[in-house]
């Protein structure tokens, strides 16, 4: 059996499906199997895939799009390695990826969830993250901080505790199995780029905003309720005020309610215990601190 496992769900991908599977196909480390599944695509993302003769590939067609969560529970299912990597049909993995997140796996089997740090593709710029469990726990409050296509995941973590993506959450089902996980397991993000992020028009972020806002705000409200918290309408919008690091600093009554929730975080984490209080309150504080300014630097030390 292959070490890795890599998922690769694709629909419609002709214009980048190529250069995606080449740069799995060409990673250093060369003990995977790669799942690519193609979703019922309609253009000739199948013919260009069939060009690909690599015994390492295993193909699975969809006559009819069944979405992304569905190809993705399938592959696990289908899944024959000790880790699940994921890579999106639109990107491309810098050529290490596998072997230096194999080898931190290998190395602590406390983390069962493997992230990197993505730069986008077209300006090379470096998307941040926080990197330790904690920091990604409690950043997680406002974000996805995880990025999806460069995840490797332990399987026994997902079989042992029957952890799939939930249809409930379209197109932030990765926010939400980052949550579940995090329960179970400790996750984190290697400090460097792993993986080179595209953007285009047909991206789901663009495509489905509204869906996917609309399913953040329901893994917000799960997180705040496991804390004992059912907001206000007046106190969920200052969350996403933080989120955004614009808590208006300059109006004094609206900085004083920003304050007065962050205190409210505070008091219910420290009889919930759910996120570590320390690491809790430094990254409330740079919600604030951090309002009106680039964000650059906010999970440097994360």
């Amino acid at each position: 059996m292959p070490k890795i496992s890599v998922l690769l769900s694709t629909y419609n991908s002709s214009q980048y499906i190529d250069a995606s599977v080449q740069s799995i196909l060409e990673q250093t480390y060369q003990d995977f199997e790669l799942i690519i599944t193609d979703d019922g695509s309609s253009d000739n993302t199948l013919a260009i895939l069939e060009q690909f003769k690599d015994p390492r590939i295993r193909y699975v067609i969809h006559e009819h799009n069944k979405g992304l969560i569905y190809s993705l529970n399938e592959g696990i299912e289908l899944s024959s390695g000790e880790y699940i990597a994921r890579m999106d049909a639109d990107d491309i993995a810098t050529p290490h990826r596998l072997e230096q997140q194999a080898a931190y796996l290998d190395a602590n089997p406390q983390v069962g969830v493997l992230g990197g740090l993505m730069r986008w593709l077209h300006t090379h710029a470096l998307i941040p993250k926080p990197v330790s469990h904690d920091g990604i726990r409690c950043w997680q409050l406002f974000h996805s901080c995880l990025g999806h296509p460069t995840v490797m995941l332990r399987a026994n973590v997902l079989h042992q505790h029957g952890i799939r993506y939930d249809e409930q959450y379209k197109h932030a089902e990765d926010y939400e199995i980052w949550e579940r996980l995090g329960r179970v397991t400790q996750l984190a993000n290697l400090p460097y780029c792993i993986h080179y992020y595209r953007a285009h028009e047909g991206q789901v972020s663009l495509q489905f905003k509204a869906i996917q806002e609309n399913s953040a705000k329901r893994v917000h409200y799960d997180q705040l309720h496991r804390l004992g918290i059912t907001p206000t309408d007046e106190e969920y919008a200052i969350h996403m005020q933080m989120r955004h690091f614009q808590v208006p600093t300059h109006h004094t009554e609206s900085y004083e309610k920003a304050i007065n929730w962050v205190s409210k975080l505070i008091q219910h984490n420290h009889h919930a215990q759910v996120y570590d209080p320390q690491m809790l309150e430094s990254v409330l504080t740079r919600c604030l601190v951090f309002s009106g300014l680039v964000p650059s630097g906010v999970y440097d030390s994360h």
